[in-house]
């Protein structure tokens, strides 16, 4: 049984590093295929345009009353919980930590997760196997520059932009209630928070924010661009690709500890 289990956390530790190097690989490829500012060709542009539209405008309206409901439960709680123990003045700066480092990056990458990066998966998958991405292939399109880099960087615009309508949305969800609980005053509310927060608040809040947005779609092309024979793929795909992905959150929300 020892042997049997040294054997398996050998080959999961042996094929996860095979993996990340191969990932590692594929972002290096993709980067330097970005710097060729091929996004401004018409034709992939129109494709990034479609991208943006579908990850980031059409999920905003559900996405700001999710954020606004959000916002009013932890803000709430955390308002009564601080008025508690008498220390209602650490309010700003616990709301700065909370929002802004930790929820809106998070939230609006589960969000775009479960909605977006399912399908864009789906979607390789089966371009693959339908036998499209070949026919790309034959009149000299390049996936990586056609199909892969406009959704990766869809996801990355839409990541950051909607981490930030989550803070502002959550900001006025509490705020709402402080105002009702303590009569507080929503620009007084916003001085304070600006006062409290530093800069190291603020790069966290962007570097996951852009690293969310990259593994967004980068791990589901990543894992679905190998599926070639059998529809049976597409959900091993699937779940290997979602798999990865929720991996990659942790990896990135550990890393910012250190900022």
């Amino acid at each position: 049984r020892m042997k049997s289990l040294i054997y398996k956390i050998g080959n999961f530790l042996t094929g996860s590093f095979s993996t990340f190097t191969e990932f590692l690989g594929f972002s290096a490829i993709i980067f330097s295929r970005f710097l060729r500012l091929k996004l401004f060709n018409p034709a992939i542009k129109l494709v990034l345009i479609r991208q943006i539209y579908f990850t980031g405008v059409q999920i905003l309206s559900v996405f700001s009353i999710i954020s606004f409901l959000l916002g009013f439960i932890f803000v709430g709680f955390l308002t009564r919980f601080l008025i508690s123990i008498n220390a209602e003045q650490e309010l700003s700066r616990v709301l700065s930590i909370l929002i802004i480092r930790e929820l809106a990056p998070l939230i609006s990458v589960i969000m775009l997760a479960l909605r977006s990066s399912t399908a864009v998966s789906a979607e390789i998958a089966v371009m693959n196997i339908t036998g499209e991405a070949n026919t790309l292939r034959m009149y000299n399109i390049d996936l990586i520059d056609y199909l892969y880099i406009p959704r990766i960087v869809a996801g990355l615009l839409s990541m950051l932009c909607l981490a930030t309508f989550f803070t502002l949305f959550s900001l006025v969800g509490g705020y709402i209630l402080i105002s009702y609980q303590m009569g507080i005053d929503f620009g007084y509310m916003v001085k304070l928070i600006f006062d409290y927060l530093s800069l190291s608040d603020i790069i966290c809040f962007l570097y996951k924010s852009i690293f969310f947005g990259y593994i967004l779609m980068a791990i589901p092309i990543f894992t679905s661009k190998s599926v070639k024979k059998a529809n049976t793929e597409i959900p091993i795909a699937l779940l290997k690709g979602m798999m990865r992905l929720f991996y990659g959150i942790i990896i990135v929300e550990v890393m910012g500890v250190f900022i």
